[in-house]
């Protein structure tokens, strides 16, 4: 015998999962793992990070909706990790970016244990080869979307 469950509302079911919570979970995971949050677009990441180890997000941008009163919404994410760089040895900035590339898997890892989050998709991490600002940072920068409930 199959049980089938129907759900008749999702919307109250699935409670509605939005850019701004979306940044505010990243703000939360990104913070348990010790990272100061900063979000905006990339042009201010110069003027606005003042510590370190700092996490950027760029605004979230939805890729795509399915469904029309309820349903799912893609975002596309890019997170930035950023640690000081100045004179660290090439072992040890080795150690820094493999660090900074664990822990953003397990922030993307984490991201999906949120009821309001299916899955997140096409996760990408690289590296940056040179600094974002003029503090002589490395970082690590992912890419990924996020499937959401609407």
């Amino acid at each position: 015998m199959k049980l089938r469950t129907v759900i008749n509302n999702p919307s109250k079911t699935f409670s509605t999962m939005t850019r701004v919570h979306l940044a505010q979970l990243l703000r939360d995971l990104t913070s348990a793992h010790d990272y100061a949050f900063f979000s905006a677009p990339d042009e201010y990441m110069p003027s606005e990070i003042d510590r370190y180890p700092a996490a950027w997000l760029a605004p979230p941008r939805l890729k795509e909706v399915e469904g029309r009163r309820h349903g799912k919404r893609t975002y596309e994410i890019q997170l930035h990790l950023l640690q000081p760089g100045m004179r660290l040895t090439h072992a040890e900035r080795a150690r820094r970016l493999d660090e900074m590339e664990q822990t953003l898997l397990g922030i993307f890892t984490e991201l999906t244990e949120d009821p309001k989050v299916i899955c997140v998709e096409r996760l990408s991490i690289r590296p940056r080869t040179c600094a974002f600002t003029n503090h002589g940072e490395i970082s690590q920068s992912a890419t990924a979307e996020a499937v959401v409930w609407f």
